[in-house]
C-alpha cells in the first residue's frame, strides 16, 4: 500500500474514532468519503483484503440479501465484511473495508467481502473491486428524476460487468429487464428463479415486457408479480433463458412462504427446504438469491435454514413493536413494485389499521406520480379499515388513497396514528409503510414509544376520517350508454403513473353517477376509437415508446379522425411528442403521427422538477412534475396550454409555454399525475366529451355537479409550496 493510501486509511480511522467518541454518532459514509478524497482509487488497494467477494444489486432487496449472505457466510466459519447498515455507494463499500481491515489482515484465507451497490454505483465499484460474483436482483422503475429510465441502469451495470470480466454474474432471470443484461455481456452467468407459477400476487404494475432483442411485446406463460415470470418472444424466439438455479414448490401457508431451493438445473439436483416467516412472495426471490450465491462461496446448505431463522432485518426493516398494548410492524417501500409488495402482504394478513408515509426528499426522487401504480384497491373493500397519510408528500398520499375508494386521515407522526384506533381491538396489528427517507424517522418513533402509557399515546391522536371525503350515496343519472374511456397501451405508456389519469376521470364520473366504461388498448390489438369519448396517452421509455409509434402509424388516421372530429384527448410526456410531426430518439429522427402542430427536437439536457402553469382553464394554475429531454416547438398558429410560471420550464424552457390545447386535445409534460391534482382539467375533458355526445342525455349534466375536492386543493397548494 503506497503513502498516499495509508495517509487514507490513517485519516478514515481519525474521522471514525472522532464521530463515534466526541459526537456520538455510527461512521455512516463519511470515513470512506474522507479517505477516497485523499486516495480516488482506494478501492482497488482495499480489494486484496479478501479472498473471494460478491456485490449485490438491483432495484428491491438488496440490504436483506447481502445481510443473508453474510450470515451464511460468517455461518460457515469464514471472516466476513459486509456493508450491513446499507451504505451502498462506493464510499460506503470502502468505509467498510477500512473499518474491517485489521481484523481480515489477522484472518485466514477465508476471507470474504459481501457488498450491497447502488445500481449507478456499479460501474465505479466492480472495476476496482472485480468481486467472484455479481448478483442482479431485479430492475424496477425507481426516482426517476435521479435514475432517469431502466434502460439507462440497463446499460450502466452492463458496462460495470464488461469492466469486471473476471466476474460470474447470478441474476435473476424471471425478470426480462435482468435476462437482457445478461444476455449483452460476455460474463459467465448463473440464472437462477421461481420454476412454476405461484398464482399468488400478479399485478397490474409492469416496467418491460417488451423484448429486448427485437422490441416486439413478450408473451409470458405466467406471471408472478410486475414483470417477473415465464416469458418468450412470439417474432424472435428470445425469452427467459433455462434455470441453472430453480425455487419449486413455493407455498403460502398461514406461517408464510414455504419452498424448495434446488442447485442444479435437473429435476433430481441436490434440493434444500426453505420455511420463512414471510408473507411477501418478492422474500421469496431474496432468500433464494442470498442462499444461491452464499452456495457459490462454499456455505454448506445445512447452515442455510438456521441462518434465515436467526435473521433480523437491518435498521427496523420488517419489524415488530408492542406499542400501548398493540402490535405495530413497519416496512420499508421505496418505488412502486415494493410498495405494491406490502400492500399485498397487508391484504394476505387481513389487516385493517395502516398507515402509508411518502416523503419526496432527494434521496426518495422529487416526484412522487409513481404511487398511482401502487395497488391500494386492494385493500380498499378490507371491513373496517381505518388508514392515515403522512410524510412531506401526505396530502398526495391522502389524494391517492381517495382515488381509491379510502378516506385517510393525515398525521404528523405515528403516535397519533397508533393513538387514534386506541379503541380498536388490542389483538389487531398496525401496520406503517414508509418510503425511504420516512422509514427512520419511523423507526426511531417506534423505538421511542416502547413502554409508552396507552392513554399517553390516546391524548396524541388525531381525528380519524369519517369517509364522507369519497362520495357514497350516488344517484345513477341515464346515458343512451356508458361514457368511453379509450387508455391507450398501458402496457407501455405507463413510466410516470400517468394511469392515474384513467382512475381520476373514472372516479370523477362514477361518484356523479355518470356511467363509465374504461378500455384499455394493448399492444397488439386494434385500435377503435369509433364511439370513444375521452382517449388517454401516457409517457413511455424511449424503447417503449418506439414500439408504439410503429403500432400507432400504422392506424393514425383514426387517430386524426378522432382529433378533427373533437374527440377528448390527453396526452402526456411521450406521447404528447407522438401526437406532433416527429421527436428524436437519442440520434434517430422518429416519425410522429401529425395531429398536432409540434415537433420535438432534441435537448442538451433533461428539463426536470415541480413546474406550474398559469392556463385559462382554471383559476389557479396546474401543477405538476416536469421530466423530459425533448424540446417541443409549437406551430406559430398553435395554442399552449398556458405559460410556465417557473422560469427554463415547459415544452422547451426557453419560449414560456407549456403543453398544447387542439379542439379536444390536452398535450402536456405533467406528471404527478396531471388529473389527481388538478380536478379541473380532468373536469374539462368530462365536460368537453359530453358537449361533444351532444344529445339531451349528456346535455342536462352540463354543467358538471360539483364535488368535494377538498383533498385535491390541499395537495395542489402544497404542490405550490414546492415551486423553486
Amino acid at each position: 500500500m503506497n503513502l498516499r493510501s495509508s495517509l487514507a486509511c490513517t485519516s478514515s480511522d481519525i474521522a471514525r474514532w472522532g464521530l463515534r467518541s466526541v459526537l456520538k454518532r455510527q461512521g455512516g459514509v463519511l470515513p470512506g468519503r474522507i479517505a477516497m478524497k485523499i486516495n480516488p482509487k482506494l478501492l482497488s488497494d482495499l480489494a486484496g483484503l479478501v479472498d473471494r467477494s460478491v456485490v449485490i444489486t438491483g432495484t428491491n432487496g438488496k440490504t436483506t440479501t447481502s445481510n443473508l449472505i453474510a450470515d451464511a457466510v460468517a455461518a460457515s466459519g469464514a471472516t466476513v465484511v459486509c456493508n450491513r447498515a446499507g451504505n451502498n455507494m462506493e464510499p460506503g463499500v470502502v468505509g467498510a473495508l477500512l473499518e474491517a481491515r485489521s481484523g481480515l489482515k489477522r484472518a485466514g484465507d477465508k476471507r470474504v467481502g459481501v457488498f450491497e451497490c447502488d445500481e449507478l454505483y456499479t460501474v465505479r465499484v466492480l472495476p476496482k473491486l472485480k468481486p467472484t460474483y455479481f448478483v442482479l436482483l431485479n430492475l424496477f422503475r425507481d426516482q426517476l428524476d435521479r435514475y432517469g429510465e431502466i434502460d439507462h441502469t440497463q446499460e450502466v451495470i452492463a458496462h460495470a460487468l464488461e469492466l469486471s470480466p473476471a466476474t460470474t454474474l447470478i441474476y435473476n432471470a424471471d425478470d426480462p429487464l435482468c435476462a437482457s443484461i445478461a444476455a449483452r455481456v460476455p460474463n459467465a452467468s448463473i440464472a437462477f428463479g421461481i420454476d412454476g407459477a405461484t398464482n399468488t400476487e400478479s399485478d397490474r404494475i409492469s416496467d418491460s415486457r417488451f423484448c429486448s432483442q427485437c422490441n416486439a411485446p413478450l408473451e409470458y406463460d405466467y406471471v408472478q408479480y410486475g414483470q417477473l415470470g415465464a416469458y418468450h418472444c412470439p417474432s424472435c424466439g428470445w425469452g427467459r433463458p433455462a434455470l441453472v438455479r430453480r425455487v419449486t414448490n413455493v407455498e403460502l401457508t398461514c406461517n408464510g412462504y414455504g419452498f424448495d431451493l434446488n442447485f442444479g438445473p435437473d429435476t433430481d439436483a441436490p434440493a434444500t427446504h426453505i420455511a420463512t416467516r414471510y408473507n411477501g412472495l418478492y422474500m421469496v426471490y431474496n432468500v433464494a438469491a442470498a442462499f444461491f450465491a452464499a452456495r457459490e462461496l462454499g456455505v454448506d446448505a445445512a447452515h442455510l435454514q438456521p441462518t434465515l431463522d436467526a435473521y433480523v432485518p437491518a435498521g427496523g426493516r420488517m419489524g415488530r413493536w408492542n406499542i400501548a398494548g398493540r402490535t405495530v410492524e413497519a416496512n420499508l417501500a421505496k418505488n412502486p413494485v415494493g410498495f405494491d409488495r406490502q400492500i399485498q402482504s397487508i391484504k394476505t394478513a387481513g389487516g385493517r389499521l395502516c398507515a402509508f408515509f411518502l416523503n419526496d426528499n432527494s434521496a426518495d426522487g422529487h416526484d412522487v406520480s409513481w404511487i398511482y401504480d401502487v395497488d391500494f384497491e386492494r385493500i380498499a373493500d378490507t371491513p373496517g379499515l381505518i388508514a392515515f397519510a403522512g410524510g412531506t408528500r401526505a396530502h398526495d398520499m391522502q389524494v391517492r388513497l381517495k382515488y381509491a375508494g379510502i378516506d385517510a386521515a393525515i398525521i404528523s407522526n405515528i403516535e397519533q396514528a397508533i393513538g387514534a384506533v386506541a379503541d380498536e381491538a388490542a389483538d389487531v396489528t398496525f401496520y406503517a409503510v414508509a418510503n425511504y427517507t420516512a422509514f427512520p424517522p419511523l423507526v426511531k418513533e417506534l423505538d421511542g414509544l416502547k413502554g409508552a402509557d396507552a392513554s399517553s399515546v390516546a391524548s396524541h391522536s388525531v381525528t380519524r376520517a369519517d369517509g364522507s371525503a369519497v362520495p357514497t350515496d350516488i344517484a345513477p343519472v341515464e346515458l343512451s350508454r356508458p361514457l368511453r374511456i379509450v387508455y391507450l397501451y398501458p402496457d407501455a405508456l405507463n413510466l410516470y403513473g400517468d394511469g392515474g389519469n384513467v382512475i381520476a376521470l373514472e372516479r370523477r364520473c362514477a361518484w356523479r353517477g355518470i356511467p363509465v366504461r374504461v378500455d384499455e388498448v394493448r399492444m397488439g390489438e386494434m385500435l377503435d376509437l369509433t364511439d370513444a369519448d375521452i382517449v388517454m396517452m401516457g409517457g413511455g421509455s424511449d424503447r417503449d415508446q418506439l414500439a408504439v409509434a410503429h403500432e400507432l402509424l400504422t392506424q393514425k388516421d383514426k387517430v386524426a379522425a378522432y382529433v378533427e372530429d373533437g374527440g377528448s384527448l390527453l396526452a402526456i410526456c411521450g406521447s404528447y411528442q407522438l401526437l406532433g410531426r416527429s421527436y428524436y430518439m437519442g440520434e434517430d429522427r422518429i416519425e410522429g403521427l401529425g395531429v398536432i402542430a409540434a415537433e420535438t427536437v432534441r435537448g442538451s439536457n433533461r428539463l426536470i422538477g415541480n413546474v406550474a402553469v398559469k392556463t385559462d382553464l382554471a383559476p389557479e394554475p396546474f401543477v405538476g412534475f416536469e421530466n423530459h429531454g425533448g424540446r417541443t416547438l409549437l406551430d406559430a398558429d398553435a395554442t399552449p396550454l398556458g405559460t410556465s410560471i417557473v422560469t427554463g420550464t415547459g415544452n422547451n424552457g426557453d419560449d414560456g409555454f407549456e403543453g398544447l390545447i387542439y379542439k379536444g386535445v390536452i398535450g402536456t409534460y405533467l406528471h404527478g399525475p396531471a388529473l389527481s391534482k388538478n380536478p379541473e382539467l380532468a373536469d374539462w375533458l368530462i365536460e368537453h366529451a359530453l358537449e361533444r355526445r351532444g344529445d339531451a342525455q349528456a346535455n342536462a349534466l352540463l354543467p358538471l355537479k360539483p364535488l368535494d375536492d377538498t383533498y385535491e386543493h390541499a395537495a395542489h397548494d402544497a404542490a405550490m409550496k414546492l415551486l423553486p
